[in-house]
């Protein structure tokens, strides 16, 4: 039977974490390949560029920065360094860009409560919303991940130093 660290790696070469930066990797080609060609898209559905889709563009956009500093993450995991100082930025800046795609989507909700007030947008609005406090959550949840990270490089480098 296999052990613990045999069956499931998560740190180095073949293991999960190399696993994810590599789907990541091929989310963030579709990523972009679906922001270029989403004019196209839209125009093909008899569907108009609104200013509500003019105000998700931009969270798109920002949408693959996370996921960029997502696959450096992961590739500290895969070089088997994940307690450093440039996951701890990374970490930040993912935070950062997390809240100001929740503020981009409730801006773009503010817009389409105004602007498009029936039925069937509201349960568009609700999706919209729950998405909002989707991308609130990961902030929140990156900060506290940041926190953690810094108390770990503390701990890490005092360990190296009483050796």
């Amino acid at each position: 039977m296999l052990e613990g660290s045999e069956f499931m790696k998560v740190k180095g070469n073949n293991s999960v974490g190399s696993v994810l930066k590599f789907f990541l990797q091929i989310c963030m080609v579709i990523g972009v390949l679906l922001l270029i060609f989403l004019y196209p898209i839209l125009k093909s559905y008899n569907l108009h560029f609104d200013l509500f889709v003019v105000m998700i563009y931009p969270c798109g956009i920002l949408f693959l920065g996370l996921i960029y500093r997502f696959v450096g993450l992961f590739n500290s995991l895969k070089e088997n360094n994940p307690f450093c100082n440039d996951n701890v930025i990374k970490l930040n800046s993912g935070m950062i860009i997390s809240f100001m795609i929740a503020a981009l989507i409730m801006i773009a909700l503010c817009f389409s409560i105004f602007l498009y007030n029936d039925y069937y947008t509201f349960r568009f609005n609700v999706c919209v919303g729950f998405i909002c406090l989707l991308f609130f959550g990961v902030g929140i949840a990156l900060y506290v991940l940041k926190e953690l990270f810094k108390e770990a490089i503390i701990y890490k480098e005092e360990n190296e130093l009483t050796i």
